[in-house]
């Protein structure tokens, strides 16, 4: 086994003994009035972080990626018009995903590191009338942005456009209401905000969006949402769901979502914003700039421009060999020109970054830097 290094990159992230313990547990079968049970009580924890009443919230063996192919696919396969606004690199994937399905999808690109212009996704649904269905991320992950899906809600809602949203690395840090904003799709990650091992994608449906998926042709059958809510309607009594289902992911992901409702969704995002605050500050007093603005940035990865003092590939092999402490560098054309911190769940708090921030000081004084020990403090700390 390799050596064990503090996660602080943006997903997967480190599990509580509870969940390791359920993880570790002996297989059960995944089928009858027991399980079905214990599935049921974990499909309304979802739902309660999900902040919905959906009926239909699916549990999808896989990755964060599998539910957005079930979300995409059976939606907008048979060349349904689509918009994807794109402001990095998983606005990209989802781009590479719908056009799978469809031939007729179309794009907005905002810069890497700005956010979603909502004005400008209104005034393209009004010119272009044909659009049944946007996709968006909410934690534009590659680039520590958090777009604004409230008020993209809002706009889909007006234009009658099916609204796709990507929570894979934001659902359970940070506020996402998915019945009041407008969110038909919601689909998330076991193994990020809420801190359970990967290897499930919870996927919630509205009602609203049913006749446009039983008017949409079958994308395949695995993911194919018409499938799922299938057996979740004729085989509700004992075997909710089409496939064998990853028994013990569910039992950690239920373990993680019991205590995250035991610290409460609105203090856990305060306690979310207030380590990002902390690192924005920290990373400022250090000297470095910071490459999202302060009234979009997400509250579950911070993205820091690298400088001239060292390379983003120096920085993090330091951290990893002399702290243990493993980070992250950017994806696609910022590559190499920022590193990013995830601070998700239990690396939301202090005890976290506050080593990390000493090894990144300690980083810049053997580069030469003349730092004080704990600098990233600010005067008169």
């Amino acid at each position: 086994m390799a050596d064990k290094k503090k996660l602080m990159i943006p997903g997967p992230v480190e599990v509580s003994e509870n969940s390791l313990t359920a993880m570790g547990s002996q297989v059960v079968a995944h089928y009858g009035e027991e399980w079905t049970r214990i599935y049921n009580e974990t499909v309304e924890l979802t739902r309660q972080v999900f902040q919905t009443e959906n009926e239909h919230l699916f549990l999808i063996p896989g990755s964060g990626s599998a539910g957005l192919d079930a979300a995409l696919g059976s939606t907008v396969e048979g060349n349904r018009p689509t918009l994807i606004p794109i402001n990095g690199w998983f606005g990209e994937r989802l781009y590479s995903v719908a056009s799978t399905h469809s031939t007729e999808v179309k794009t907005l690109n905002f810069d890497p590191g700005k956010r979603i212009d909502v004005n400008k996704v209104n005034d393209y649904l009004g010119n272009n009338k044909e659009v049944k269905v946007l996709a968006a991320t909410q934690c534009e992950t590659s680039t520590g942005v958090k777009n604004p899906i409230k008020d993209l809600g809002k706009v889909c809602n007006d234009h009658d456009v099916l609204l796709i949203v990507d929570a894979v690395s934001s659902l359970g840090g940070t506020q996402l209401k998915t019945d009041d904003w407008n969110v038909d799709i919601c689909v998330s990650a076991s193994q990020k905000g809420l801190e359970a091992p990967p290897g499930i994608a919870p996927v919630s449906v509205s009602p609203r969006v049913w006749d446009l998926i039983d008017n949409t042709p079958d994308p395949g059958w695995y993911l194919n949402l018409k499938i799922w809510r299938k057996y979740a309607t004729e085989w509700s009594d004992w075997h909710p769901f089409p496939v064998t289902m990853a028994v013990n992911n569910v039992l950690a992901l239920r373990e993680s979502l019991e205590s995250i409702l035991d610290e409460g969704l609105e203090a856990r995002f305060a306690r979310h914003r207030e380590i990002a605050d902390f690192l924005r500050n920290s990373f400022r007093n250090l000297g470095f700039e910071l490459l999202v603005e302060e009234d979009y940035y997400s509250t579950m990865v911070t993205a820091v421009l690298r400088d001239s003092r060292f390379t983003v590939d120096d920085l993090k092999n330091y951290l990893e060999k002399e702290r243990s402490i493993k980070i992250a560098g950017s994806l696609g054309e910022l590559e190499g020109q920022v590193f990013r911190i995830g601070h998700m769940g239990p690396t939301a708090t202090y005890d976290a970054v506050l080593p990390l921030m000493y090894g990144i000081e300690e980083f810049l004084r053997k580069n030469g830097e003349d730092i004080e020990h704990g600098a990233f403090f600010g005067k008169g700390a």
